[in-house]
């Protein structure tokens, strides 16, 4: 310890010289040294630390240059500034009076930005640095929350946590909650002991709409979803965006009628929407459905005045419903090969096999009255339909002849080119002011071309008008063949060029003169 005195020699000193003593006169003992001032603990631990401080100081140097760079993070340049000649210290280590850390110059609201980017249970831990500290996780902005079976022993701490950190948290405004549920392995369920990890969650939501959250977001990987109970439905004038996936949705929580600020809405990766019979807004303007379940004996109606960007792509069930939309301007919609609304047996749709499930099936609401999805997207300025060769979805809403009057850009795979380019013809003499025409084929085209020809040798169809604005027309495939081909000759009978482009080759130009590819 550095408090206890040095040990000192006190003995009498003589000289020598040569080997002999020398001839003089006896000496006084040499007095001990004075003693120097006893320190205090503190300054006792920081001279002890000191060597500490320095070998830490240049490794945190040393791995700063590796791994923060100013530029390479929005929130990087605030760290170069929090950084202070002390660098990273002791827990315990004290700090020189001529020493002073940059981060404690920050504004507390640049440090509730820097413990936004931190999960809930580490913004938490920053409580003990010091009294500033103490309550400065509460006021954050965001609030980040994440369960996996690496990081929780079991899911009744992590619940016991959340339900503390909202109790000590209270009401303060809230702009994210961002609910993150890993995926579990069998054993960790097991281990577990079957306790369920997402019992909390609507609570959890409830209590970020009373601090006026406008970003909700829910990810959930694991295969069990998450279910949300009936008689919930969202009131918030505040919530702008939301983000769901992996969750069992119910009908009366897609009302988002009591919601007039939402403008995005997000549906991924596995959400359910067997229970769900309607989903309204009249506010958002961005719809995502992407990789989704819908109900297999009733169709979805999805009412959305206001959308301006659809995307409705990879879902099964029963295709939804759609709703008029004036201000749309893209559209995508792209139904998994799994879709209910398919017929192995015909191409039109309109097998005469009785227990065919996708011609005859036995849900709750007739197509035969009107468009299920073309009618909802006559408005856009963009679209893309993209169905496999069984899906007849869209070959079935052709029969209303919707009128695509603001359609500048279309992308459409091979199901618009069977029955002699019927659906295809029927667009395009509905499209008046068509600028741009992308065809994408498949290589199962051709086994289309080969089963249509023996079956029925009728004429290829031809619109009775074609938009003057449209010029030419791009042909993407992986090989040029018959269907192609096929394809290339019936467009220059229409007056229009035709650039067919193979796959990480350069385009071809198919000349209208000799109806050949140059």
């Amino acid at each position: 310890m550095e408090f206890l005195l040095p040990f000192y020699n006190i003995l009498p000193v003589y000289p020598i010289r040569a080997g002999l003593l020398e001839d003089a006169a006896p000496r006084l003992p040499t007095p001990p040294p004075a003693t120097p001032p006893q320190k205090s603990p503190v300054e006792a631990l920081r001279s002890s630390a000191a060597p500490r401080r320095a070998e830490d100081r240049r490794e945190v140097e040393a791995a700063t240059q590796r791994l923060v760079k100013p530029g390479d993070h929005p929130i990087s340049s605030c760290l170069c500034v929090a950084q202070c000649p002390g660098y990273a210290r002791h827990l315990f280590d004290g700090m020189s009076p001529s020493e002073e850390c940059g981060i404690d110059d920050l504004p507390d609201e640049l440090l509730q930005q820097i413990l936004s980017l931190l999960s809930a249970d580490e913004a938490v831990k920053t409580c003990v640095l010091s009294r500033r500290w103490r309550h400065l996780w509460k006021s954050t902005d965001i609030l980040r929350v994440a369960y996996s079976t690496d990081r929780w022993k079991s899911s009744d701490e992590f619940k016991k946590f959340v339900n503390h950190l909202v109790l000590l948290r209270g009401i303060s405004p809230l702009r994210e909650l961002d609910l993150r549920f890993n995926a579990r392995r069998y054993e960790d369920v097991v281990h577990d002991g079957g306790s369920d990890p997402y019992q909390c969650v609507m609570l959890w939501v409830m209590y970020a709409v009373m601090c006026r959250v406008q970003v909700l977001k829910i990810h959930n990987l694991d295969q069990i979803d998450i279910e949300v109970y009936k008689g919930m439905p969202l009131v918030s004038p505040h919530l702008t965006k939301i983000e769901l996936s992996g969750i069992e949705l119910k009908n009366c929580f897609l009302n988002f009628s009591s919601c007039p600020a939402l403008k995005e809405l997000y549906f991924t990766k596995n959400c359910g929407f067997d229970s769900v019979y309607e989903i309204l807004s009249r506010s958002i303007q961005c719809l995502h459905i992407f990789h989704c379940q819908f109900g297999e004996y009733h169709r979805t109606d999805i009412y959305a005045p206001s959308l301006v960007t659809l995307l409705l792509e990879g879902f099964c069930g029963r295709t939804p419903f759609l709703g008029r939309m004036p201000s749309l301007v893209e559209a995508s919609v792209r139904p998994h090969q799994d879709c209910d609304d398919s017929c192995s047996n015909s191409y039109s749709g309109n097998c005469e096999d009785e227990y065919c499930d996708g011609c005859h099936c036995r849900y709750e609401v007739s197509d035969d009255s009107e468009s299920v999805l073309l009618g909802g997207l006559t408005e856009a300025e963009n679209l893309k339909l993209i169905a496999g060769p069984n899906i007849f979805i869209f070959r079935s809403d052709l029969r209303w002849c919707p009128l695509f009057s603001k359609m500048k850009c279309l992308l459409l795979n091979e199901w618009c080119l069977a029955s002699n380019f019927s659906a295809l013809a029927c667009i395009l003499e509905h499209s008046p002011v068509l600028r741009k025409l992308t065809l994408k084929i498949s290589k199962e085209y051709k086994s289309m071309v080969e089963l249509e020809t023996e079956e029925n040798d009728n004429p290829l169809w031809k619109p009775a008008a074609i938009s003057e604005h449209l010029k030419v027309v791009k042909v993407h495939c992986k090989e040029v063949d018959e269907g192609v081909y096929k394809i290339g000759k019936w467009l220059s009978t229409l007056d229009k060029k035709v650039i067919i482009k193979q796959r990480k080759q350069q385009p071809k130009l198919f000349c209208l003169e000799e109806g050949n590819i140059c």
